[in-house]
């Protein structure tokens, strides 16, 4: 697995994380963002966006990563619970 991308994915999984916690990184009321759950919800499609441009050009533990934090993700989306 390259470790770039993995760090890549769970970064952005992680701030996602935090914005459905409510919590906003700092700066983000200056760029305009102020809803968290927003912020969890573009931070969500963008880790959506990057499985379909991928899709058939990752690793099988690289895909199987991205399916589980999307799929994590967006239960806790759906359902307001932790995954």
């Amino acid at each position: 697995m390259n470790q770039h991308f993995a760090s890549l994915l769970l970064g952005l999984a992680g701030q996602a994380n935090a914005a459905l916690d409510g919590e906003l990184p700092p700066g983000a009321a200056e760029a305009g963002t102020t809803d968290a759950k927003q912020l969890a919800k573009a931070l969500i499609d963008t880790l959506g966006a990057l499985e379909e441009r991928t899709r058939g050009n990752l690793e099988a533990d690289e895909a199987k990563l991205l399916e589980q934090i999307l799929t994590a993700l967006r239960f806790r989306f759906a359902t307001g619970k932790p995954a």
